[in-house]
């Protein structure tokens, strides 16, 4: 599942992070400092660096607890550091079983033993870009009273890792790094904080035989720095239940810093609290194999931006592991009821290892929220947890689950939820819903080469006030509105150039398929064929259709219910990333048959844009085919033959246009799904195909109104920009531009909605190409050819000539900015037309049996039924070409004025403005539609600025200058 979500295609650079396990005896305060300068060679990403001081011991500060190999350079710790020192950058440092800082993990009687140990305590300064790497025994353990600064810098992150192997894909090779405080902890069973009455606290901690004792009641307490840290490779199991996490936080208080920290394939949990109050910003959790994020014992906290990521190689967890993303609190006779947090801006991925039913513990959520905690969530996302997003469990005090909580034992979780996002299989809860909620979702993610999540659900329209736990520490959020832990918005992701390279890039290659080759040296991947399986088209590569690429095979002849069930099992998804570039070669072309879908979901800041290969700009015509989509929707034959399908039929095999291979479509479901086409932008098509078979921007053979057509642009094309042949498909916000034929085109029984389009014909071309005859609409088909069964209502549509659609010369001659025909019924309100010199609309019957003479004296006529509301012209001739409509309500064609438009596309001056809103009542096509009711005529409301435009930003730059 990982392959198909994440799509990283920047490289990751370098890690940093830092694990602690709890438990200290009793001893001096010591501090350790991580400094983060001067980095090597290597760092930020590679192997650990080899500071190629080959035997160079002389420099090295001489102490009882290190040694020096004179072959090497390298510096070995072990036991206790009881003094202050450095570990410096220039030569390779190891642990050797576990060393401890300081000797704080002892028992203490009383506040005079508390303020001993302080006063003995040490500090270890770790230099930016520094290497520490572990002996299968080794950890590091910072007892409390002592310090660590381990203050690396973006381009030299300080790194913990095994002597086992030069790389940083190991499991459990060695320990971790424990940090240990005199911040509260807070007892389970509601036994309270730890220091009770009094003032000192000496909580077992676990992590392995020498951690001891941690905790008590400072709350501000400080235990250093621990910024741009990498940990990888960690999770040694020190005995039962008593394995050592990537980075442990026992009794830690607010004063320390915890910042740009990655775990990575720790065997344990990537970090965890227990009890204290420090606060956490910008994790990167990656390949953990138990929980990334713990907190328990009464974490009263903060913590935001945090990407976590499941190992997308491993299949199932080791022995009893189970690998969820954030797990908080313990539960029932375990409850911690002072267990309080708040959470902002997290991104959880999962992947086939919390997706195990044989594993030990079987399938995990994303977040598993338990015990009698409180914790708000906010701005944060879950994906890839089969059997649910998020759990939250409540707390059976006494363990006995045949009452539950009829004995009044039940001890309950108070969980808040604020623009929390999820796709997971099973669903979005895997129990209990929140206690409180607001913009829960659950919808398709993926993720942009920064991390970012694409989706529109991601972008919010305000940032909510995230109030932090009020831990003393004056920690504040900063008020993001968008979901996820990186903003789509940002130049560059905050994880970047820092982490272990490759611990996220995985995700970001394309996946091999028979259709597919990529060059990743230029990230250009060239598609030919069908594509028979699910698919993604990754941001960070761009992509080339060689010839015309098939999604599905559903285009074959159907003869039965069997074959037509057959083409929907055997259906495929291809899902295109936001911001994501596919070019064509001449002869290519995309078609989405019938049973398949197409996930086209681009944003407004990150379209998505289909083109030519044949240059950089989007200026061309004809230099490539177009986007065809296919469905199960009616269609409905011309002469007045009625529906494609035959009585007890749900199928259709109507013979498409667009090309050799675009085969059958159609059939009786007007709900049919054929995916979502959303901030797309299709240019330099229409590619003619042959005879009258020219291909438009995008078609829509038989598409049902299940499938979702907004914000689309075409420009450029050679043919029709939007042409529907039947079907049921709804659209809104269209933007087509300098289209050669018509604009928008429907025929063939076509039954729908369409709402928003601004309409402009090429002010650069002075006639047509070939036997264009280039209208903004174009509805049904003529004389014999008519559809009786055609019917669309259209509102607020901006349609704009040129000379293009003016050359008397050209040959079709000029032409009408609409032109209905064919016994076809429409309806068209807030319209409005502009520069079509023989006139705005013309209207036209069908003659049915194309005898002229006769015209409709021989009872062979079909009339078309036309409804005009707020439909105001601007056109030499006039406003009609032939005859009047058949209904007129408001104010109708009026060419006395000038219709004006602004740079906003919106109708100037008080020409655009109504009284009031008409009601506008859509074709019933089952698909529950609804018009936005507008005061105003045309696309954009008058009065609205040009960078407020709905069209504005995503559209392809100039096409509306």
């Amino acid at each position: 599942m990982l392959q198909k979500k994440l799509f990283l295609a920047i490289a990751v650079a370098s890690v940093t992070l830092l694990t602690g396990c709890s438990d200290g005896d009793e001893g001096d305060d010591v501090s350790i400092v991580i400094e983060s300068e001067g980095g090597v060679d290597g760092v930020g990403g590679d192997e650990p660096a080899d500071p190629g001081l080959s035997g160079d011991c002389a420099s090295l500060t001489a102490a009882s607890f290190v040694s020096c190999d004179a072959n090497t350079g390298n510096a070995t710790l072990s036991g206790t550091i009881d003094q202050d020192y450095t570990l410096t950058s220039d030569r390779e440092w190891r642990l050797d079983g576990t060393v401890s800082v300081g000797s704080g993990n002892v028992t203490v009687a009383d506040a005079t033993a508390v303020q001993a140990i302080k006063d003995a305590g040490v500090t270890l300064t770790i230099e930016p870009g520094t290497n520490v790497r572990a002996f299968d025994t080794g950890s590091l353990l910072v007892t409390r009273g002592s310090m660590l600064l381990a203050d690396g810098t973006a381009s030299a992150p300080i790194t913990f890792s095994s002597v086992a192997d030069s790389d940083f894909d190991g499991y459990g090779e060695w320990g971790g790094v424990i940090i240990q405080g005199f911040a509260p902890q807070y007892g389970q069973g509601g036994t309270g904080a730890c220091f009770g009455a009094g003032e000192v606290c000496n909580i077992e901690g676990e992590g392995g035989t020498e951690v001891s004792v941690y905790g008590g009641n400072e709350a501000d307490d400080n235990s250093g720095i621990i910024r741009y840290v990498r940990i990888a490779e960690g999770g040694l199991i020190a005995g039962p239940d008593n394995e050592i996490n990537g980075l442990t936080l026992q009794g830690v208080g607010h004063g320390t810093v915890i910042e740009y920290v990655q775990v990575h394939n720790n065997l344990d949990d990537g970090v965890e609290w227990f009890g204290g109050t420090v606060n956490a910003r910008y994790l990167v959790l990656t390949g953990n194999d138990d929980d990334d994020i713990d907190f328990d014992e009464g974490y009263q906290g903060n913590i935001q931006y945090a990407i976590i990521q499941k190992d997308p190689n491993k299949d199932t967890p080791t022995g009893s592991n189970d690998p969820r993303g954030i797990e908080a609190n313990s539960s029932d006779g375990d409850y911690t009821p002072e267990t309080e947090a708040v959470l902002a801006n997290i991104t959880v991925v999962g992947s086939a290892v919390n997706n195990d039913p044989d594993s030990s513990k079987g399938e995990q959520p994303g977040m598993r929220l338990r015990g009698a905690l409180t914790v708000s969530i906010y701005n944060s996302s879950v994906d890839g947890f089969d059997t649910g997003c998020i759990r939250i469990d409540d707390a059976d005090t006494d363990e006995n689950a045949a009452t539950g909580d009829a004995d009044g034992l039940e001890a309950f979780s108070n969980v808040t939820l604020v623009n929390v996002i999820g796709d997971c299989e099973d669903g979005f809860y895997d129990k209990r819903a929140a206690d409180t909620e607001s913009n829960i979702a659950s919808t398709g993610l993926s993720y942009s080469s920064s991390y970012a999540i694409n989706e529109a659900a991601a972008q919010l329209s305000e940032a909510p006030a995230i109030n932090a736990v009020n831990n003393g520490s004056g920690f504040a959020f900063d008020q993001t509105d968008y979901v996820g832990a990186v903003d789509p918005n940002a130049s560059s992701a905050w994880w970047l150039g820092w982490i272990i390279e490759g611990s996220l890039v995985d995700a970001a290659m394309p996946a091999a398929a028979d259709f597919v080759s990529c060059d990743n040296s230029t990230n250009i991947c060239t598609v030919t064929g069908t594509i028979d399986e699910d698919y993604r088209f990754i941001n960070g590569y761009e992509w080339r259709l060689d010839g015309e690429v098939l999604v599905g095979t559903g285009n074959i002849a159907i003869a039965s219910q069997a074959e037509k069930d057959a083409v929907i099992a055997n259906g495929v998804t291809l899902t295109i990333e936001p911001g994501v570039e596919v070019r064509a070669f001449d002869d290519g072309s995309l078609l989405v048959t019938r049973g398949s879908k197409l996930i086209a979901d681009g944003t407004a800041a990150s379209p998505i844009t289909f083109s030519s290969v044949s240059d950089e700009d989007y200026d061309g015509e004809g230099e490539w085919g177009g986007v065809i989509v296919q469905g199960f929707a009616p269609q409905y034959g011309a002469g007045g033959t009625g529906a494609c399908f035959g009585a007890g039929e749900t199928w259709c095999n109507v013979e498409g246009e667009g090309g050799t291979v675009v085969g059958r479509f159609g059939g009786s479901d007007a709900d049919d799904n054929s995916g979502i086409i959303r901030y797309v932008r299709i240019a330099e098509g229409g590619l003619v195909a042959g005879p009258n078979n020219e291909i438009n921007g995008l078609t829509l053979q038989g598409v049902g109104h299940g499938t979702v057509v907004e914000y689309v642009h075409v420009h450029n094309n050679l043919d029709d920009g939007v042409e529907w042949f039947g079907g049921t498909v709804n659209a809104r916000y269209l933007v087509l531009t300098n289209n050669d034929d018509d604009d928008i085109d429907y025929d063939e029984g076509y039954q729908g909605n369409i709402q928003y389009a601004i309409i402009r014909k090429n002010p650069s071309k002075s006639s047509p190409t070939g036997s264009n005859d280039p209208r903004g609409i174009e509805a049904n088909s003529s004389d014999a050819d008519f559809v009786p069964e055609t019917e669309a209502v259209l509102a607020n549509i901006l349609v704009l000539g040129s000379d293009v659609n003016n050359d008397a010369t050209s040959s079709k001659g000029e032409q009408p900015g609409m032109r209905l025909r064919g016994a076809l019924t429409t309806s068209i309100y807030n319209t409005a037309v502009k520069d079509f010199d023989t006139g705005c609309i013309r209207i036209d019957d069908a003659d049915t049996d194309d005898n002229a003479a006769t015209g409709d004296a021989d009872g062979l006529e079909a009339f078309s039924t036309v409804t005009l509301v707020n439909v105001i012209g601007d056109c030499e001739d006039g406003f009609y070409d032939k005859r009047m409509a058949d209904t007129e309500t408001g104010t109708i064609g009026d060419t006395s004025f000038t219709v004006g438009i602004d740079s906003a596309y919106a109708i100037g001056g008080s020409v655009g403005e109504l009284s009031s809103a008409p009601t506008i009542t859509a074709v019933d096509n089952g698909s529950g539609f609804s018009f936005e009711e507008t005061d105003f005529i045309g696309a954009v409301e008058p009065g609205t600025e040009e960078a407020d435009a709905w069209w504005s930003g995503w559209i392809i730059e100039g096409a509306l200058d």
